[in-house]
């Protein structure tokens, strides 16, 4: 069945930047970065791993540079003008992500090409940009609007410099810098003027960066490593730093810097600034770049890939916090650059919203951040930078294969020389591997374990292991150009100069060397069965030839064509070649079928879908196309764009949904079909990507070995953690009795204060009081001399009301007389306008009637010719061909007539729309009258597209019936083969039905028997549960008093040792009754309890009992409903779950209630900790709990009777204010009753 259009795609992920281009790089929030790559720019949300795009109208004109504004709302792009045209500023909305505004230079005389930079103002409502080589002139525009407020000389005025920057005011809108090698000026406007004021002495001076610091201070970094500063204009001779080494910048004039110049700020050197550029040494010099100031600090560029970062301390001082730099493991480099490649130099830093990340660019296709505020540069003196994003190719990408069993594809690069694994379905790099060798081909086994890849001296069969490739096999085949792996991946076929060799993927034989091509060959193609490999070479030659045999069964040559790329059909029948003649060929039998024109330019590369209906080619600049099968005469198909460099490689992914394509400039897009449904081929729908890896045997015991060593290390440091853990419980429980003693003495102090802060509080109270009777008093004296003011002023009102009445009413007849003049003399005008409107009109009318005439005799000459075609369309198809031919010719002489009548038309219709203008220009006043004579100018026009509309229908009837014929030709043939296989299945399944029957009647007997079995076994796993989790709550209960009862015998003994050593240290004593007495009196309080305590203990013990018969009481209850549930096993379900909910509910009611006896416990200890009972004896003890409950009531009545007060006092201010709100209420009534009198 037919597709009626081509395959659409839509790019879903688009790899590369754009490092041509200035300021390349922002933050748009503190996820989403702006970047350009390719032909778009690309917003990318790293968090979700999202991209958007904003597509550029022109994808192939130069851009200078990208300017992101401050409110980060607005995106200004700089583009390069062709030769002899303005450049213009492309100004686009990031909320819609549409172009909102053009600007270019307004005046005719302006010679230059590009604007040599630009920068929005603070606000971002104006737009600076400064015109580059010869005229260096600077523009003010309110973008907006799109009109330049003011406009000056951004050069200086002695005509020597260039300009590469300017920056805005951080505050002021009408305060800029320029600078660049040899210029630094501040300009300022004032009525569209633009001035220059302070230091501007920079003809010696080569300035390569410049940033305002504060609205008052300017940075700028030279050529040659330094840094200095403006201060309001003025150049600050003691703020000269070496930025390589400068670690505090102390900005702050004082008198000691005045006094003594030598001391600067700590590890910096003072320079001269007359002679800075000559004392520094020009081979160690780097130049100072990317100047940016953020809230918290500012950061620039400065050496072999680092970036120095400066935190804020205060309004004058700046610290160095992190120097962080490109890691040197990134990329390898080459002998001339070991350590660093010229590659790594920083172009561009940015800064997110809320200043936590560092983003920067270099030239490399590759952006790279950092955390700031990390570890300090003490801790760590080198923070390396991170890829955002997979880590990309930097040079051309010439080679790109995908594979079926995985979601993977493998690409390489020609400068770099590095293989990668990228993973479509993620977007994520899984392996990257560098070599010294250069790699011209790689090709993926189907399963996605193997590869073959083209070196300069040797092509090798490689293993794909977890994070590395290593070779299997070498062959010795120089500078592979392209090989191939088969479809079902058990051969191979490689390029050897102008010879294909063809391998074995298991034995590694070489099956055959096919000869024939005389140049060099540029594609090898298989098809699905293996049967067929196709070929084609820069000599015009397309071969095909047969892996069975070795032989080369089909040929086309065409020497006028070198052939880039083809593609062959699943059977092997059908193949699709392009070349550089920009045209698609068509095929098969050893003939070209169809030669199509697409884009107009010469094609690169070609895919076929496994499916075989759809094809897509790629050509010129970064195009792909989509092209609907199969071929009809004239293509139908889809561009899209996203690269703006040549396309080197695309592929298809194994289920026709996902499309890679790959350019010159590094940049890798994933492509998904939107409208593949019927178009890919079908899966089995138990089809899923392969997650198995390889891993070498070596690699895996050195990771168990890893893995053990670690084992024991961690045992070993859970013993050293659990003694640390024991000293300092020891050392804690020293520390938590001081604090003890000393919260002892704060309770005594605070209660001493609370007695003072309450006696305070009542002298307060009387002095509040006084204050409001005094301000009731003032509060009445006010309202009542305010009431006076207001009746007066409420006179004076009126009155004044009066008199403006009066003259409303004077001036409103004055305007009524004046509207009745003019409206008498916009009447004449009218009568006079409307009689020669009505002239015209008619002659209008008759144009009109003729060509509604005309257009009716066309209508009724294009009906009879549609009834002649519908009549012979069930002719033959050879007498239909040359029926449609005459038509056709018929038709398009109608066409040159119709387009002859509508040019004539178009001439009119430009005449009265002149006509029509200088009448508007007349009467402009009157524009509600010419309503009727633009609805007969408009129904013109719609005849004029009428006419157009029928002549585009004609043509497209005549290609559907040339199309409908050719596809009931092809559905016919297809629906008689399928007749005849229909046929001999129908014959085959009435044969298989009876046994199959036979068999299903079995097996559903088997079925029946194996559920009951399943319900048994289920009801027996059950039971079986629940009894192991109530065995386990038994282990947990009875573990848990096991642990109880060993503390408590922990304890006992504990005591008893302290008893044997007390009555040890007694025997001292035992010659001096006295002394032994007391001691044993003191021995017998410190471990022998009260009454009261025993009391308290004993309750304890009754508790702990009652609770532990409540236990035996539930348990014998589970006992018995497990008897019960024994007995009713084989009875309803619901009992069952019934039960088991109850057996629930009881562990719940016990395990709560082990909960709050617990919680009771820690409640009483905590308690007896906080009144200090543990460490006092019993007597002691006593005392403290009843001192604390009396001093507790005390405090209640105390507090009490102040609650008691204050609310009292309360009442009271309620009472008198409403008191004063009736008071207001009668006022302002009398006020409106007095009004009402008035």
């Amino acid at each position: 069945m037919a597709v009626n259009s081509p395959p659409n795609l839509v790019a879903r992920c688009f790899f590369g930047l754009r490092t041509d281009i200035q300021y390349n790089a922002h933050y748009l929030s503190d996820s989403e970065v702006l970047y350009p790559a390719g032909g778009v720019i690309v917003i990318h949300n790293h968090l979700q791993k999202k991209q958007k795009f904003i597509k550029l109208q022109d994808k192939h004109k130069p851009i200078k540079s990208l300017v992101l504004a401050p409110n980060r709302r607005w995106l200004a792009l700089n583009e390069i003008a062709d030769e002899g045209q303005k450049p213009i500023i492309t100004i686009y909305d990031l909320n819609i992500n549409k172009r909102r505004k053009i600007l270019t230079v307004p005046f005719e005389n302006s010679t230059a090409r590009e604007f040599a930079c630009l920068q929005f103002t603070h606000d971002s409502k104006y737009l600076v940009a400064v015109t580059g080589e010869p005229d260096w002139y600077l523009y003010y525009y309110n973008w907006d609007k799109g009109k330049v407020e003011s406009h000056a000389k951004a050069q200086n005025p002695s005509g020597q410099g260039t300009v590469d920057s300017v920056q805005c005011n951080p505050t002021d809108a009408t305060l800029i810098v320029v600078s660049g090698p040899y210029t630094f000026r501040i300009m300022n406007v004032a009525e569209t003027v633009w001035r220059q004021w302070g230091w501007c002495k920079a003809e010696n001076t080569i300035v390569t960066s410049c940033m305002w610091l504060t609205p008052d201070r300017i940075l700028f970094g030279t050529s040659k490593g330094v840094i200095m500063m403006v201060e309001n204009g003025e150049l600050r001779q003691n703020c000269i730093f070496k930025a390589m080494e400068v670690i505090d910048m102390s900005l702050k004039k004082t008198e000691i810097e005045v006094e003594e110049p030598d001391k600067t700020s700590v590890a910096t050197k003072q320079l001269d600034a007359g002679s800075s550029s000559d004392t520094v040494d020009s081979a160690e010099a780097h130049p100072v770049t990317s100047l940016v100031s953020f809230p918290k600090g500012f950061a620039y560029a400065c050496g072999p890939g680092f970036v120095h970062m400066f935190e804020k301390e205060s309004p004058h001082h700046w610290r160095k916090r992190n120097l962080y730099r490109i890691s040197r493991k990134s990329y390898k480099h080459t002998r001339e650059y070991p350590v660093w490649s010229p590659l790594d130099t920083v172009r561009h830093i940015a800064v997110d919203p809320s200043q936590e990340t560092l983003l920067i660019t270099t030239m490399r296709k590759q952006l790279y951040y950092v955390k700031l505020f990390g570890q300090h540069i003490l801790q760590n003196p080198e923070i390396p930078f991170i890829e955002l994003g997979p880590a990309m190719h930097y040079g051309k990408i010439n080679s790109l294969s995908l594979c079926a069993w995985k979601s993977i594809f493998m690409t390489s690069g020609e400068e770099d020389k590095s293989i990668r694994i990228w993973n479509y379905v993620t977007d994520e790099v899984e392996l990257i591997k560098l070599y010294q060798e250069e790699i011209h081909c790689v090709s993926l086994h189907p399963t996605g374990l193997f590869a073959i890849v083209g070196f300069s001296d040797k092509l090798r069969y490689m293993v794909v292991l977890i994070d590395d490739f290593e070779v299997m096999r070498e062959f010795p085949i120089r500078n592979c150009k392209r090989a191939q792996f088969s479809t079902n991946g058990h051969m191979f076929a490689a390029v050897n100069g102008q010879v294909i060799q063809v391998f074995s993927s298991v034995s590694f034989q070489n099956i055959y060397n096919l000869k024939g091509h005389n140049g060099r060959i540029t594609c090898l193609a298989w098809s699905s069965c293996d049967l067929t490999l196709v070929s084609c070479g820069t000599e015009g030659a397309v071969y095909e030839w047969s892996t069975s045999t070795g032989q080369r069964v089909g040929e086309i040559i065409l020497k006028t064509n070198q052939f880039n790329a083809c593609a062959v059909n699943s059977i092997g029948k059908t193949t699709y070649a392009v070349g550089t003649d920009g045209e698609l060929k068509e095929i098969g039998a050893n003939i070209i079928r169809r030669n199509l024109s697409l884009i107009g330019c010469g094609l690169d590369t070609i895919v076929l879908s496994r499916s075989d209906i759809m094809l897509f080619v790629t050509g010129g600049e970064g195009g792909v196309t989509g092209v609907q099968l199969p071929l009809l005469d004239k293509a139908i198909f889809n561009e899209f764009h996203m690269h703006n460099k040549k396309v080197t490689a695309i592929a298809l992914a194994y289920d026709d949904q996902t499309l890679v394509s790959v350019a010159e400039d590094s940049s890798i897009c994933i492509w998904r079909l939107t409208n593949a449904d019927g178009r890919a081929i079908a899966l089995d729908k138990d089809f899923a990507y392969s997650k198995e890896i390889l891993i070498s045997k070596k690699d895996l015991q050195d990771k168990i070995n890893n893995i053990n060593l670690l084992s024991t290390r961690m045992s070993e440091l859970e013993t050293e953690h659990t003694y640390q853990l024991r000293q300092s419980e020891a050392l804690h429980a020293e520390k938590l009795k001081e604090v003890h003693e000393g919260y002892c003495v704060a309770i005594e102090e605070l209660k001493a204060k609370n007695e003072q802060m309450e006696n305070e509080h009542t002298h307060e109270i009387g002095m509040i009081q006084q204050d409001i009777v005094k301000l009731r008093t003032g509060h009445e004296r006010t309202l009542q001399a305010l009431e006076a003011d207001f009746n007066v002023k409420l006179i004076n009102e009126y009155d004044r009301y009066q008199s403006l009445e009066d003259k409303t009413a004077r001036m409103r007849q004055e305007y009524e007389e004046r509207l009745e003049e003019l409206a008498e003399s916009k009447r004449n005008a009218l009568r006079e306008v409307n009689r020669t409107f009505e002239a015209k009109l008619e002659e209008k009318d008759v144009l009109l009637q003729e060509l509604q005439e005309q257009a009716d005799l066309e209508k009724k000459e294009h009906e009879t010719i549609k009834a002649s075609i519908e009549e012979d369309a069930d002719r033959e198809i050879i007498e239909i061909r040359t029926a449609y031919e005459i038509q056709l010719k018929e038709e398009k002489d109608a066409n040159v007539r119709l387009k002859g009548e509508t040019g004539l038309m178009k001439k009119k219709l430009i005449s009265a729309h002149k006509e029509i203008d200088d009448f508007k220009h007349q009467v402009s006043q009157l524009k509600a009258e010419h309503k009727q004579f633009q609805k007969v100018i408009s129904s013109l026009e719609k005849d004029v597209t009428d006419l157009k509309k029928e002549i585009a229908e004609r043509d497209g009837t005549i290609q559907d019936k040339e199309k409908r014929i050719y596809e009931l030709k092809r559905r016919k043939q297809e629906l008689e083969k399928y007749k005849f296989v229909l046929n001999f299945k129908i014959t085959e399944l009435k044969n298989q039905i009876v046994p199959l029957e036979r068999e299903i009647i079995v097996r559903k007997n088997r079925t029946l028997e194996l559920e009951v079995s399943l319900e048994t076994l289920l009801k027996q796993k059950a039971f079986r549960e629940l009894k192991i989790g109530q065995l386990n709550e038994k282990v947990l209960s009875a573990k848990r008093d096991f642990i109880h009862e060993l503390n408590k015998n922990v304890t006992f003994k504990n005591t008893l040792k302290k008893i044997k050593i007390d009555l040890h240290n007694m025997t001292a004593t035992i010659q001096d009754p006295t002394k032994l007495k007391v001691r044993i009196k003191d021995l017998f309080h410190k471990y022998v309890e009260d009454d009261e305590f025993l009391q308290v203990r004993k309750g304890e013990e009754e508790a702990m009992g009652e609770f532990n018969r409540q236990r035996d009481h539930l348990e014998r209850q589970i006992a018995g409903l497990k008897t019960q549930l024994a007995k009713s096993q084989g009875g309803a379900k619901g009992d069952v779950v019934r039960i088991m909910d109850e057996n629930c509910t009881l562990l719940e009611e016990i395990n709560s209630l082990r909960h709050e006896l617990a919680a009771t416990r820690a409640r009483c200890g905590e308690m007896e900790s906080l009144l200090g009972l543990h460490a006092a004896p019993p007597a002691a003890a006593r005392d403290i709990l009843r001192h604390a409950t009396e001093d507790r009531d005390r405090l209640d009545d105390v507090y009490r009777q102040r609650v008691k007060e204050k609310e009292e006092v309360i009442a009271s201010l309620r009472n008198e204010n409403e008191r004063l709100l009736d008071k207001l209420r009668s006022t302002t009534e009398n006020r409106e009753l007095l009004n009402e009198e008035t």
